[in-house]
């Protein structure tokens, strides 16, 4: 098999860290928009109100290339990153969290993931209560305005079965 390109490494991680994050109990927008105009590749909000950061790497020279992630830690309760089994652990920063997707090819052929889990939990850092009551409500409307979007025709087909019993 030939080596996967790097969105796919990156899909693969993705879906293995999102599916780990739902195993926690905890809900998950990828490609979240902060504040700050930044996004995040994965934000999950907990059971607690804690907000985690997941930013995912699909090698080293995407790290490497990567100058903004700590952007978001104004914006996160813990950070993550979430990488494949390859990468190489001791580049990342102590102070981050560690999440390894083990992935490998499918019976279709294509890159998957296989298992994740964490490897390492950063430490706590609070947000201001203020700025987690902002971001609650982000989350919130975002997810609403999501689920909304997927919803609609299912909502259309009703209203317009309903008006034709009426």
């Amino acid at each position: 098999m030939s080596r996967p390109s790097a969105p796919q490494v990156q899909s693969a991680i993705r879906t293995g860290a999102s599916q780990m994050c739902r195993l926690h109990g905890w809900a998950v927008l990828h490609e979240f928009t902060l504040p700050d105009r930044r996004r995040a590749d994965i934000m999950a909000l907990t059971a607690d109100g804690s907000f985690i950061c997941i930013e995912i790497k699909s090698g080293l020279p995407d790290f490497r290339a990567d100058h903004k992630w700590q952007d978001y830690l104004p914006w996160c309760d813990q950070m993550y990153f979430a990488v494949s089994q390859d990468f190489p652990p001791d580049v990342l920063p102590q102070d981050t969290g560690l999440i390894v997707a083990a992935t490998g090819h499918g019976v279709d052929g294509m890159t998957t993931c296989v298992d994740c889990a964490i490897i390492r939990h950063p430490p706590r850092m609070p947000l201001a209560p203020a700025r987690r009551r902002r971001l609650t409500l982000q989350f919130a409307i975002e997810a609403a305005g999501r689920l909304g979007r997927i919803e609609m025709p299912q909502v259309e087909h009703a209203v317009k079965t309903a008006l034709r019993v009426e």
